[in-house]
């Protein structure tokens, strides 16, 4: 027997194993393709954003902002309102803590 000479059932196991390892790796190249589809997707999302015009000149109507924080510090004051009016128990003394100030965070964060 020579180094070159294989029998054949070690033959027909060889190409099993071959068509079982193209099968894997077809398998392990479209989950790949799978994975970096969406990435490629939020590259192109992150370049345009960096482009955007609207970051050159700020967004706009950053004064509804306030306006939004005034009817939304309203809400429990009008919730407890509205709960003794249907004569629920309310507990009145915790109202002011569910909008507590954002503090200096939020200033960096951009609400102002």
């Amino acid at each position: 027997m020579t180094i070159i000479a294989v029998s054949t059932a070690g033959a027909i196991l060889a190409l099993i194993g071959l068509a079982i390892g193209l099968v894997v790796f077809l398998v392990v190249v479209l989950l790949l393709n799978g994975v970096l589809t969406p990435l490629r997707q939020i590259l192109a999302h992150v370049r345009d954003a960096q482009t955007a015009p609207m970051l050159e000149h700020g967004v706009k109507g950053p004064g509804e902002l306030g306006r939004t924080r005034q009817l939304a510090e309203a809400v429990p004051d009008l919730a407890v309102a509205y709960m003794q009016k249907l004569g629920l128990p309310v507990n009145t003394e915790a109202p002011a803590q569910t909008f507590p100030d954002p503090g200096p965070s939020a200033a960096r964060r951009g609400f102002r």
